[in-house]
Formats: structure tokens, sequence, C-alpha cells
């Protein structure tokens, strides 16, 4: 019977220990599984407030924590927002150490770890504080929708059928909305479009008309110091750069405050108006105007607020 040489068996055990080492870094540090993020639900349910902004970085992430933790920690208001600056604190859960760089300044308020997982609470040092949010007061009581040439005026309807344009068409239309004569497909409402870096993004569908423009007009607004918001454009739609521009002019008390032209291509284009003399009324009419020498395939939505 041959002897088994135990020379190669000693040299191969540092190589056998390496292999374990790497071994172990690669597995505390692989992706978490769907029960890291279970297990991340209590810490993160012991520390949200209401109105508090959770991210997830990266935010190819994001969908997974959404799943594990649900919809009261992801309203839509916060999933499609166009800023961070209104929120007074916001909850980081991160991956394998990855931080996002719009929170450079918040304090870190509070930390923990979760398996390979990390939640941060920080807070905003200047929030800005939103007095009126056009998009969540798109309703009667406060909006109503029209149209300039011909004179016309939408509707509220809060049953009206749910409708969604599929790959390339229109955003999904919502139940209740403002049903405008033009056409169903030119209504008024509130919805989710992507921009250019496939983002969500709520704001009011204002597609223009054929001749005048599209009116979505507030009554008994509060105003702070400005109006400011953004608008754009399905980016699939707006991609190919070769669509009309669309102007949106924004009208308090019968005067003009600022307009901006959106450009194919220009993506989600943020605007502010300062409301100079204005500025602290209790009550005003504000009023958006949205038009385009060419109205087709202007898929034109808004996000705005006075700050």
């Amino acid at each position: 019977m041959k002897r088994v040489n135990l020379r190669w068996l000693y040299a191969a055990l540092p190589l056998a220990g390496a292999v374990e080492m790497v071994a172990a870094i690669g597995f505390g540090h692989a992706a978490p599984g769907p029960d890291d993020y279970e297990r991340l639900v209590p810490e993160l349910a012991s520390v949200y407030r209401e109105g508090d902004l959770v991210v997830v970085t990266p935010r190819w992430a994001e969908p997974h924590v959404r799943h594990a933790a649900g919809d009261p920690f992801f309203p839509l208001r916060a999933i499609a927002r166009s800023d961070d600056a209104s929120f007074p604190r916001v909850v980081e859960i991160s991956l394998r150490g990855a931080r996002s760089d719009a929170f450079e300044g918040y304090r870190e308020v509070d930390h923990r770890e979760v398996g390979n997982l990390e939640l941060f609470v920080l807070e905003n040092p200047a929030p800005e504080r939103v007095v009126f949010d056009f998009v969540e007061a798109l309703e009667p009581g406060w909006a109503s929708a029209g149209g300039t040439d011909p004179p016309t005026t939408c509707p509220w309807n809060p049953r009206a059928e749910i409708m969604t344009g599929g790959l390339g068409g229109h955003p999904g239309f919502p139940r209740a909305r403002f049903v405008c004569p033009d056409s169903p497909y030119l209504n008024v409402s509130a919805t989710v479009i992507a921009d250019q870096s496939f983002l969500p993004r709520r704001c009011i569908w204002a597609h223009p008309t054929k001749r005048g423009a599209r009116v979505v007009r507030y009554s008994g607004v509060p105003l702070g110091d400005r109006i400011e918001g953004h608008g754009g454009m399905y980016w699939m739609i707006e991609r190919e750069r070769k669509g009309a521009p669309v102007t949106l002019e924004v009208r308090v008390d019968g005067e003009t405050v600022g307009s901006v032209v959106h450009e194919d291509g220009d993506g989600w284009k943020p605007f502010s108006f300062p409301l100079e003399e204005r500025a602290g009324r209790p009550s005003a009419t504000v009023e958006f105007f949205v038009s385009s020498p060419d109205y087709r395939d202007r898929h034109f939505c808004f996000q705005a607020d006075t700050r």
C-alpha cells in the first residue's frame, strides 16, 4: 500500500484557509436576500414618522425594500416627488455602505445595522415649508379646468373610465378627473410620468388644446413667497426632439407672474416665479395656461406648489 505524502496535504492547508477567508468576505458583502429585507422592517417602523422621506441607496434596491415594507413607508407623493427640500427628515437605507450625495449636510440622529443593510435617520437643516400643493389640491372645491378657444369647461367626474396608454402612450388617467369636451384623452388629472432618467414624477396632466390654451384654475389659494415646480413629458415622447414647444404661463389674480417654455429634450424642467408684492396673500386665484403651436403628441404634465 502506498504511503500518503503528507507534505502536499500540509502545503494545501494555507490555500484552503485563504479560500475560506475569501468566501467569508464574499458572503459577508453579498447582496441582501429576502430575509434581510424582512428583518429591516421592524427597525424601519421604530424610527419612521409620518411625513418622513424613505430612500434606498443604491436606488435599484428600492423595490426590494418596498416589497418587504409596504406602501405606508412609501406614499406616492414621496416616491414620485420632484425634490427633497420639503421633507424635514430622511430615513436612508444603505446597501453595503452606499450613501446618497443628496443629503450631505443633513444631521445624523440615528444609525442602525441590520445584517448587510444600514439605516440612517437624517434631519434636514432647513426644510422648505410648502404652503399649498397644486397637485394634491386638484379636485372640486379648489380647482376647475377648461379651455380658452373656444371657451369650454371641463366638468369633474369622480367615476370616469380608467385609461392607460400602454408602452409609448399616455400615462394612466385616474377615475376621478376633469373630463373635457375635446376628447377623453385631453382631460386634466393627477398622474405619474417617467422623466429623462425614468424616475416617476407626480404631476397634473394638461395636454394643450388645438387652439388657445388649456387652463387649470385654483381659487382661495394661500400664497408663499414664490410659485415653483417642474414641467415635462414622458421621456419616450420627447426624446425624439421633433415636437413643438409647450408654454406654461402662471397668473395670480389675473396678472402673469412668469412663464416657461418646454422644448423636447429639456426633461423634467424646473421653474420658479417670485410673487413679490403678492407674497403671503391669504387667498388668491392662481391659473396655469398650457399652450403649443402644434398640440399633437404634446403630453405635457406639470407639478407646482407655493412655498
